[in-house]
């Protein structure tokens, strides 16, 4: 395998992506065997501290693999003026009463209650008598 003039400069990028979106070595060798990657994690490590060598395939499947798992990391996203998150002073946001509501119980609850249907029966029953 003869040296790639590319190499140190993919691989410091790789570091840095990485420790930007706070994924491990060991995350990224997961995702990288995933999808279809070559090498184990030991050296997937040596490779990310400079100490081995990889073909380019093995390098842009890990390039994959990171880009992948950075696409995931969810994101803080500054709000425009319209933003239905965005509250007045004193208000609850959408997302406070949304998560308010999922915690409290059902006051109506989905029990049984004399001369109203429940919820997996049907609201006209027709009797074929």
């Amino acid at each position: 395998m003869g040296f790639d003039p590319n190499e140190p400069e993919q691989r410091r990028q790789l570091r840095a992506a990485l420790k930007a979106a706070d994924l491990t070595p060991g995350e990224l060798w997961l995702n990288y065997f995933s999808i279809g990657g070559g090498v184990g994690e030991y050296e997937v490590e040596a490779y990310l501290q400079g100490l081995l060598s990889l073909p380019p395939i093995q390098r842009d499947l890990l390039a994959m693999a990171a880009n992948e798992l950075i696409e995931a990391v969810p994101r803080l996203h500054a709000p425009y003026s319209d933003d239905p998150m965005l509250t007045e002073p004193g208000q609850e946001s959408v997302r406070e009463s949304a998560h308010r509501s999922a915690q409290e119980p059902d006051a109506g609850g989905d029990h049984d209650t004399p001369g109203r249907p429940g919820p997996d029966e049907p609201a006209d029953p027709q009797d074929d008598d």
